[in-house]
């Protein structure tokens, strides 16, 4: 199908002379022809009733009629308004997404550069790490409402994936939690870099795994000591040392390496460490371990909600949402649905790409929840659920990169469903 044949419109922008084709099985609507031409209202009233929302059409098949009054020319004047605005969603749609991707890897180039500086230049690396995080911080503040957005499979790479992660993350909950400018710093710098200690391990033990002796943990275990000597190297601030000295402490004192609990933790650190923890789970070392962000929400909740501080939990969650983007879920119309996108202020209505055969997957507007009102999601799945067309279209991420998404027009996601 190309744009010279066929194109998407609303049934509502639908005209006589138009040359349709109904997607439908042969039993699904009362035409002798899947493909014709309208020639009728009434063939028009009969499309609506099919339940349809759009459907594609061929300008060079059909026969607008010609402009004998206002009326009459503006009937084909706002069918092609309809195509052209959907175009420029579609177009804007893939310009954030591009610029989220660009912006992912721009920052995972400047993370790697600070990597390779630490041990030659360790003041050049903090003055490194300090613009990253500043503009980062820059942008997240510039914004009124933040938007945490699923990346494409092409942005992950494991070395920087994680730090960035946890480092957008954490920022965004900082600010959900009242931070200002200057603690939104720190707490980005500690985030950043809390793994920092782990370029003195060997490579096959930079990532935890089950399978360790009780020497290889205790050698993982010293990532720790080894970060905080880095950072004193860097000359960072005592706030962001810290980070770095509790990023695996927990609340409830099962933490490593001092078991430290309660007010112990600084609230910068209790951030990281709820982030870092989430993060794992999401995007272990093995692929095949990886829990969907819906299944390590649930897990957190039900299992370690005592290993967080309570507040900072409670508002990770809420942040996050029920369906954290990346999650594979179910709508209240039974259709088939990725969550890209979610309000840190309106978790509950995340953006959704939904699964239709009828629009080729590069074409497909992503839905705004927030805009539909009776339109939502009635449960998580797993990816191994879908069916295999469903699991194509919709490609579930391996490995779940966020970035910051700017804030859209509402209007946006109202087309699509």
């Amino acid at each position: 199908m190309t744009e010279t044949e066929s194109q998407f419109i609303d049934v509502d922008a639908l005209c006589v002379g138009m040359f349709i084709y109904l997607d439908l099985g042969w039993i699904g609507h009362p035409f002798a022809l899947n493909s014709f031409k309208i020639v009728s209202t009434s063939q028009i009233e009969t499309i609506r009733g099919l339940g349809l929302t759009r459907l594609r059409w061929s300008p060079a098949k059909s026969e607008l009629p010609q402009p004998e009054s206002p009326a009459a020319a503006a009937a084909p004047v706002a069918v092609l308004s309809v195509v052209e605005e959907r175009r420029k969603r579609l177009l804007a749609q893939q310009l954030s997404l591009e610029r989220c991707d660009r912006d992912f890897s721009e920052a995972t180039r400047a993370f790697r550069d600070i990597l390779t500086r630490v041990r030659t230049d360790p003041a050049a690396a903090r003055a490194r790490a300090e613009t990253m995080v500043g503009a980062l911080v820059d942008n997240l503040l510039d914004q009124s409402e933040s938007f945490i957005r699923l990346l494409s499979e092409k942005a992950g790479e494991q070395s920087s994936l994680h730090a960035i992660n946890v480092t957008l993350v954490s920022l965004l909950l900082g600010r959900r939690l009242g931070f200002d400018s200057a603690a939104l710093q720190c707490l980005g710098l500690g985030a950043l870099l809390h793994d920092i200690g782990k370029l003195e391990l060997p490579n096959r033990l930079r990532w935890r795994e089950e399978g360790f002796t009780t020497a290889e943990r205790n050698l993982y275990k010293q990532h720790v000591a080894e970060g905080v000597e880095v950072s004193a190297r860097m000359g960072l601030p005592d706030e962001v040392r810290c980070i770095l000295a509790q990023h695996h402490e927990h609340a409830d004192g099962s933490g490593f390496p001092q078991r430290l609990s309660g007010d112990a933790l600084t609230p910068a650190a209790a951030i990281v460490a709820l982030v870092n923890y989430y993060d794992n789970l999401c995007n272990p070392s093995n692929p095949l371990a990886a829990m969907t962000p819906h299944q390590a929400l649930s897990l957190i909740f039900a299992q370690s909600r005592a290993k967080f501080e309570a507040k900072t939990l409670e508002t990770f969650i809420r942040m996050m949402g029920v369906y954290p983007p990346g999650s594979v879920v179910m709508l209240t119309d039974d259709r088939y649905a990725l969550v890209v996108s979610v309000s840190a202020s309106r978790p509950l209505k995340p953006r959704v790409l939904i699964y239709d055969p009828r629009v080729p997957r590069e074409e497909a507007l992503v839905v705004d929840l927030e805009a539909h009102p009776d339109l939502g999601i009635r449960q998580s799945l797993k990816p191994v659920q879908l069916p295999r067309a469903t699991f194509d279209y919709l490609s579930p991420r391996q490995r779940m990169c966020y970035f910051f998404e700017r804030a859209r027009d509402p209007a946006e996601g109202r087309e699509g469903v």
